[in-house]
Parts: C-alpha cells; structure tokens; sequence
C-alpha cells in the first residue's frame, strides 16, 4: 500500500494489526480529529487500488460504519486546521471536488431535484475512488434501472451485494431486482447465477443458508483469478459473520483468526500489492 506523502503530518498507528471484521482490512486509525467516543479518522486503502494513495475515512464505531469523506490526507489536513481543534465534519465538494462522501450526498440531492444524469456523474465519481462503497452502489443501480442502462444495473447490483456492510446496505432491492434478470446462458460471476438462494437477511435465527452461497462464490471468483471480487466479498463475510453469535460462527465453521489470515494471504495476490499492515510499515522502514 502506498503510503500518503504527508504521513508525518498525523500520528498513524504504526503497530496497527486487523484483527477484527471491523474496521475494515485496509484501514489504519490516526488519532487527529477524534473525538474521545470510540470514532476515530483513518487512513484507508480502497480495495484494488492499494497503489495509490488512501483516502481518509472516519469510523461509526457503534453502527459498524465507515464513511468515506475525504479524498485524501492532504485534504483531510487542511480541513481539520480550518476546524481549529473542533469536530472535522463531512466536507462539500466545494471543500473536497473528489469527496465520496460529499459525492453521495450531493447525488442525492440531484435525485430529488430530478436530474438523474447529474447524479450517476457524481456517484460514478465517488466509486472510481472507491469501488466498494455500498451507499453509493446501491443509489447508482436505482438510477441505472430508471434510465434503462440495464447491463451497467447488472454490474453495479452485483458489485453492491458483495460490497461490505460497513460501507452501506444491506443492497436489498439491488438483490431483489438481480434475481429478475435471466441469467445469459454461460454466465459466469457466481453471485448472478446464486442470487436467487441469496436472502440478505441475516441475524436472529439458527441457520442462515447464505452463508454457504457466499463462500462458494470467494471460491468461485478466486477460481476465477478475480482477486478484487475475492478481497471484496471476503471483507463483507468477516463482517455479516462476525456479527452473529459465537454459536451460531461455530455451527459455521468460522474461526475470525483464520478468516483473517486467509483474507491477508489473498490480498497478496492483487494486483496492486498486500492490504497487510505488517508489510505496509516494513516496507516504509526499508
């Protein structure tokens, strides 16, 4: 992972581990701007571009959230010096043109004032920067399917379902509306072809038949050699399992330390390089 050129300007935790579904592989807490309640602003590397450099997101830590507000460390900078030690908020476009977060909301904006084309402009935006925000994905399928661009629908609803929860969701009308597409004959991105045994209602009942679709379509794209897909998809399974009890991990087979060793050991294999923190600091001390 690449780190940002202005690193020494905040204190990035440097013995950081990912030991836990959530915050997610990738991130990194700083302690500037945070409040003292659990959330804190950090450095994040967005999933299959860890070449470039992060952006900056703050954690929701009681709704398991992360919100993508700023574009980068220098514009998170600037905005937490003009906060004069007072709460860093989301920023404007104005403040930061290439926000996520400032993105999403401002496409919501333009959906209600009826310009659809402005709106998919600004969440494609947000998602080049960040491919796995789930808020944003299911918004942009909304206004695919009301402008008739079925097949980018197609590939936005399947990119929201595998799209981790912290970033938004649960994509339920984006699941909906994939299982009333016919699957062309040959299709091979497993989650089209499983969408139909997809419920995306998880917690509060002893079995959940998902759980054993979503494994199978890591395998399947990992098959496939599409690693982004892989990481994408296994970061959101760290994070539907790890919040259901430990009994009901166990009737799953589901041990968190070895799910997040295998998901460090597949990110090894993107191309844009390891989400491992470990590597991240060597690399730098090298």
């Amino acid at each position: 992972m690449l780190l940002p050129a202005r690193l020494a300007h905040v204190s990035a935790e440097q013995d950081w581990q990912h030991t836990t579904a959530y915050p997610p592989l990738g991130f990194i807490p700083f302690s500037e701007g945070a409040l003292g309640n659990g959330d804190t602003f950090g450095l994040y590397w967005p999933i299959g571009r860890e070449a470039s450099e992060p952006i900056v997101v703050e954690t929701w830590h009681d709704a398991w959230r992360i919100q993508p507000h700023f574009s980068s460390l220098d514009a998170f900078l600037q905005a937490h010096a003009a906060a004069e030690d007072e709460y860093v908020g989301t920023p404007s476009l104005a403040d930061d043109p290439a926000s996520p977060r400032a993105a999403f909301l401002e496409a919501k904006e333009q959906i209600a004032q009826r310009k659809p084309d402005a709106a998919i402009a600004l969440l494609e935006g947000a998602l080049a920067l960040v491919p796995e925000y789930t808020d944003a994905l299911t918004l942009l399928h909304g206004q695919y399917v009301r402008m008739g661009r079925i097949d980018d629908a197609v590939t936005v609803a399947i990119q929201a379902i595998i799209s981790p929860p912290a970033f938004g969701g649960p994509p339920l009308k984006a699941l909906q509306w994939l299982r009333t597409q016919p699957v062309p004959e040959g299709e091979i991105d497993p989650i089209w072809r499983a969408c139909g045994q997809l419920s995306f209602h998880f917690g509060g009942s002893k079995d959940n038949a998902d759980y054993p679709v979503l494994l199978a379509a890591i395998d399947s794209y990992l098959a496939q050699g599409k690693h982004v897909c892989a990481a994408t998809l296994m970061q959101t399974y760290a994070e539907l399992m790890s919040a259901e009890t430990v009994s009901f991990q166990e009737r799953h087979a589901f041990e968190p330390a070895a799910f997040i060793a295998r998901q460090i050991a597949v990110s090894a294999m993107l191309p844009q390089g390891s989400r491992d923190p470990a590597l991240l600091w060597s690399s730098e001390l090298a």
